[in-house]
């Protein structure tokens, strides 16, 4: 089997996008679903890795982030590409020129 960032997290670099797959980041405003950036990959068990997420007010926040709490959007993925292309046009609209 193949090793890739799409099937093991731990190869996941800066600046993919990500979705969360579970709820434990809910609390904080970002249920199973949403979507971010990665900031900080991995550097090794017990250290977290790092999301930028968007508020619904606006407000980008940082989130730890394990191993399981997320998958790295595949471009090659048709399912994928829509979630990404909203992605980014989410990321323009907020953008400050646009405003």
């Amino acid at each position: 089997m193949e090793k890739n960032k799409y099937l093991d997290n731990r190869l996941a670099e800066e600046f993919d996008l990500i979705v969360l797959v579970n709820n434990t980041h809910r609390d904080c405003g970002f249920p199973s679903g949403s979507l971010g950036t990665l900031t900080y990959s991995y550097t090794g068990r017990g250290r977290p890795l790092y999301g930028l997420f968007t508020t619904k007010n606006g407000e980008k926040k940082e989130q730890p982030l394990r191993l399981r709490d997320f998958r790295v959007l595949n471009e090659k993925n048709r399912r994928d590409c829509s979630l990404i292309a909203e992605y980014m046009a989410r990321l323009q609209a907020e953008s400050p020129q646009n405003s």
